[in-house]
């Protein structure tokens, strides 16, 4: 609804609405607090990956997603997040291609045989295979029927299990 809104009051530009008020009324009063909890496995994992780089890549808002990394107790273990930002007139959400590359160079990154993609969306994956990143489809399905990328796992707990490499050894 969010991300509607902000479309529509960007592109016809009619609104007299702020819209980084509006994300703060509506996005900030969902009790995001009862809904989600800290997860100090999730923190492990990601903080044991032997990565250069680890990088955040949401379709949320910049507060959302700074909202939901501290609920989950993730706050710390990222180099940077590439977010929509509905303040920008033509902004652009996965699984646009234009936001795949925005997120490589935020990261600083030129080669997308480096990038490693890790979604539940069947869309961003596919558009992150297309793109030559290396795609784990998060998929809870159990019927499986759903499958893409060039992984697949039911839980974010089972990254270590496809993508052995990063968990390995510790760079010194």
């Amino acid at each position: 609804m969010v991300l509607i809104s902000a479309f529509i009051c960007n592109e016809y530009n009619e609104c007299k609405i702020d819209i980084r008020d509006y994300d703060d009324k509506v996005d900030g009063g969902l009790p995001l607090e009862s809904l989600l909890t800290r997860n100090p496995s999730l923190r492990s994992m990601i903080h044991s990956m032997n990565v250069g780089k680890k990088w955040l890549f949401t379709n949320a808002g910049e507060s959302h997603a700074k909202r939901v990394i501290g609920i989950l107790g993730l706050q710390g273990l990222f180099h940077g997040i590439t977010f929509c930002n509905y303040l920008e007139r033509q902004f652009v959400c996965k699984p646009d291609k234009k936001a795949f590359e925005k997120a490589m160079a935020q990261a600083g990154v030129n080669s997308p045989d480096l990038c490693y993609f890790v979604d539940d969306s069947t869309a961003n994956v596919e558009m992150a295979t297309r793109m030559g990143w290396t795609a784990v489809h998060v998929n809870e399905d159990p019927s499986g029927t759903a499958l893409s990328g060039n992984f697949q796992i039911r839980s974010i707990m089972e990254l270590p299990k496809v993508l052995p490499q990063f968990w390995s050894h510790r760079r010194q």
